[in-house]
């Protein structure tokens, strides 16, 4: 995988990391079944590292993950 490198790309990033660990958290209490396999670990780098360069998810991040798995599956 490569590490995102300009601003827009860190938020990209940021904001699906954020997405994809509130699915995968919904997964895990069973409000959610199926859905794209979740790196963990990587999504908490990416939102680590984002944070230092001052890069946090955008408040509506999980809403659109949500909205773009959505149509994915239909």
């Amino acid at each position: 995988m490569k590490n995102p490198k300009t601003k827009e790309e860190w938020q990209e990033a940021v904001d699906a990391a954020n997405g994809a660990l509130a699915l995968e958290s919904a997964r895990m209490y069973g409000l959610v079944v199926g859905g794209p396999e979740i790196n963990q670990a990587r999504c908490i780098e990416i939102l680590k590292r984002g944070k230092k360069i001052g890069i946090l998810p955008a408040k509506d991040s999980i809403e659109r993950f949500v909205e773009q798995w959505q149509r994915g599956q239909g």
